[in-house]
């Protein structure tokens, strides 16, 4: 290789090297996490544009509809829509359902009427799922933005890449950003919450009320998309009491006040009684059919699961080299002017106390859990922060010790494994288990739950899947958790591409049981009859990740003695 070949590379990775630690980057990075969720996010070749996306989850139609009613509600109504009468008239309509709060479910609304405005959906379907996942594509890049401005303002560009970058390679929370869910929503409000008001108190001796106001609307945004707002109330006031004493109480009642009004004005379903209305909402939260959990071998109730699982789970979930970097960001130095520990710092304590408070809450005896990582997804952004802080601390050691070959090659090393696991599990990535367990394949030996609600059952699967069925035969769907479940997955799933298949729920004991059954292998909800399956049974399509078999459409053997229908 020729001196001026070497010299010309070099140029290239400086020129590479200052992009990504540029003023840039922020923005780079919060739009190619966009548009890489959005282009492989399409359910039903909905989407011309974007590659298979995850299976369609169980509970995703139930946010959807409220969003495009809410959404086609406001057009329709017009400049009137600011009426408060109107207003009413919408929210205490039987169409919508106020178990959640508005604001997640109104973003998929706008979404998915915008991108339907011009791309009419075909059929007689009420929505198109693919359009309502968009929002969560646009709000995952909107939250690695800002934690790359925040990282950057406070710690510097490299902080602010290294953060960056592991929040898109985190498989789970990039798995989530897929789906038509209030997951990401939340992580969004909750993260934007943290960051600002860390940034706006952290210089202060004394808090001013307008500093509270700015928080306290951001404060009511969470409030408005999911009730686990509650859990940063616990850790706003013992933040302000151990950093500003009895003083604090007073900015933090105009903060709640605030947040409140927000809180109350953003949602007109409170208004026409809210005190019944919110005890409504909370009876709603906590008086819920109880789900199943699978954890080490075990199902359990979700009131019953363990203390230990959101712990477990989260560091079984979080790639290894990612994990190592977070904790020692914690116990680090800054790298601010006072080159002070991270946790003394006031900015990291309330990101450390927010990061930790939903694992703690969901650790807590009779609290329910369930679904992965799912209930406490908001505490993966804020890791990122401290991997950030942990990763330039590392690489700026390791560059000074080992030179900048062994830097860059430890760099490439932490990002191999979840980048090739995004990809390899794709669009399965909430079936992802890190390093520490060796992976799905070791996960499943171990005794995790291998796949989350239906995500398995992928465009791609069930294009091979219904290929094998005969014209009219009956397809068995186990496990079925909802009574819905069924009409979900035949009007907006790849099956309603076969019109002449009956779809059923599978019950073992049922006479007329078809032998055409897909059995999505989810470990909390199994049939006995099928795990395994009975001897003579034919494998006719199945999805299969890392060696693991996550769904898998079967034939079982004629229960007469005979060949099935269709051989």
């Amino acid at each position: 290789m020729s001196g001026s070949t070497i010299k010309a590379e070099a140029t290239l990775s400086k020129r590479v090297a200052l992009f990504f630690l540029s003023p840039v980057f922020p923005w780079f990075a919060g739009l190619v996490a966009t548009l890489i969720v959005a282009t492989s996010i399409d359910l039903a070749g909905d989407i011309n544009e974007s590659t298979q996306g995850p299976g369609l989850t169980f509970d995703e139609v139930f946010n959807i509809e409220v969003g495009v009613y809410l959404a086609r509600s406001f057009s329709e109504a017009g400049v009137s829509s600011f009426h408060p009468d109107t207003l009413q008239e919408i929210y205490e309509n039987p169409a919508y359902n106020p178990d959640h709060p508005p604001l997640g479910r109104i973003a998929m609304g706008a979404t998915h009427e915008a991108l339907n405005h011009y791309f009419p959906s075909e059929g007689d379907r009420p929505f198109v799922v693919s359009y309502a996942r968009i929002a969560s594509a646009i709000e995952f890049g909107l939250l690695v933005f800002l934690i790359a401005v925040y990282s950057r303002r406070w710690y510097g560009p490299l902080a602010s890449c290294a953060a960056a970058i592991s929040l898109i390679c985190m498989p789970r929370l990039f798995g989530h950003a897929h789906l038509a869910s209030l997951e990401t929503c939340t992580a969004l409000t909750y993260t934007a919450f943290v960051l600002t008001i860390a940034d706006r108190w952290w210089w202060s001796d004394r808090i001013r009320i307008g500093k509270t106001i700015y928080p306290g609307v951001l404060l009511g945004l969470v409030f408005l998309t999911k009730i686990h707002a509650i859990l940063l109330l616990p850790v706003i006031l013992v933040w302000g009491l151990w950093n500003w004493g009895f003083r604090v109480l007073v900015p933090i009642f105009f903060l709640l006040t605030t947040a409140f009004a927000v809180f109350f004005l953003g949602w007109p379903w409170l208004w026409s009684d809210p005190v019944q209305h919110l005890i409504e909402f909370f009876s709603r939260a906590t008086e819920r059919s109880s789900l199943n959990c699978f954890y080490f071998f075990e199902k359990f109730a979700d009131r019953d699961v363990p203390w230990h699982y959101p712990f477990v789970m989260f560091a079984v979930t979080m790639p290894l080299g990612f994990l190592v970097a977070g904790l020692i960001g914690m116990i680090n130095r800054t790298g601010d002017e006072n080159s002070r520990r991270a946790l003394a710092d006031r900015r990291t304590q309330l990101i450390f106390g927010a990061w930790l408070m939903p694992l703690a809450v969901f650790a807590i005896p009779g609290v329910t859990v369930y679904d992965g990582v799912r209930l406490f997804l908001m505490s993966f952004p804020l890791f990122a922060i401290f991997v950030g802080l942990g990763a330039m601390r590392i690489f700026e050691s390791t560059q000074r010790r080992n030179g900048e070959f062994v830097s860059a090659l430890l760099v490439v090393a932490s990002l191999t494994g979840p980048i090739y696991n995004i990809i390899t599990l794709h669009p399965c990535q909430l079936s992802y288990y890190s390093e520490a367990v060796a992976g799905l394949w070791k996960a499943d030996e171990l005794g995790f739950e291998i796949t989350y609600w239906g995500d398995s059952v992928s465009p791609d699967f069930l294009t091979r899947g219904l290929r094998e069925l005969p014209e009219g035969a009956t397809l068995e769907i186990a496990p079925v958790l909802h009574p819905l479940q069924l009409e979900f997955m035949r009007q907006h799933s790849g099956l309603r591409r076969r019109p002449d298949l009956v779809l059923k729920a599978y019950d073992d004991q049922r006479d007329d049981l078809s032998p055409y059954v897909l059995v999505i292998r989810r470990k909390a909800d199994p049939w006995d009859s099928l795990s395994p399956p009975p001897p003579g049974t034919k494998r006719l399509a199945v999805e299969e990740k890392q060696g693991v078999i996550l769904t898998e459409l079967l034939q079982l053997p004629d229960r007469r003695g005979q060949e099935s229908p269709g051989d």
